[in-house]
């Protein structure tokens, strides 16, 4: 049952793998609505992820516990630690360890091109709408322009 578990949690890592690919596809265009739209799917899969996480150290506590009542992890062998874990655990982990390192990949470049991004936005609505530094507060200068409106066009 615990391989199960890790299983499980490696195909959200994937998944989330292939959503943030999509993301990073998405922003290079500019569709940020599609990129909004899958924020509550990547937070399921997330906790999907940590919930299968604690199943599968909450199992092998137990199984520690029933198989080695006076004994912690490090008292063991390795053959003991790789029968606690269950068969063809090593290949889940390893492969779960190397997905966890890709998704960490994607997410940093991801966060990069966001901060690019934003940081573009800041620049262009602050030579749109200039703003005045005052200490800590910042203040549009349309206070200073009396009743005028915010952007004035002329035709």
């Amino acid at each position: 049952m615990s391989l199960q578990f890790l299983q499980d949690a490696l195909e959200d890592v994937k998944a989330l793998i292939a959503i943030t690919e999509q993301d990073i596809a998405d922003i290079k265009v500019a569709n940020n609505d599609a990129i909004f739209a899958r924020i509550p799917q990547k937070e399921e899969l997330t906790a999907s992820f940590i919930r299968k996480k604690e199943a599968y150290a909450k199992e092998v506590e137990e199984r520690l516990c029933a198989e080695f009542p006076n004994a912690t992890l490090e008292d063991l062998t390795y053959e003991d630690k790789q029968r606690l874990l269950g068969e063809g655990a090593s290949q889940y982990t390893a492969e779960l360890h190397d997905s966890l390192s890709v998704l960490k990949d994607l997410n940093l470049r991801l966060g990069k091109m966001s901060l690019a991004v934003s940081e573009f936005y800041s620049s262009l609505l602050s030579k749109i709408v200039p703003v005045e530094d005052r200490g800590y507060k910042k203040q549009s200068q349309k206070q200073s322009l009396g009743n005028a409106s915010f952007l004035q066009t002329e035709i």
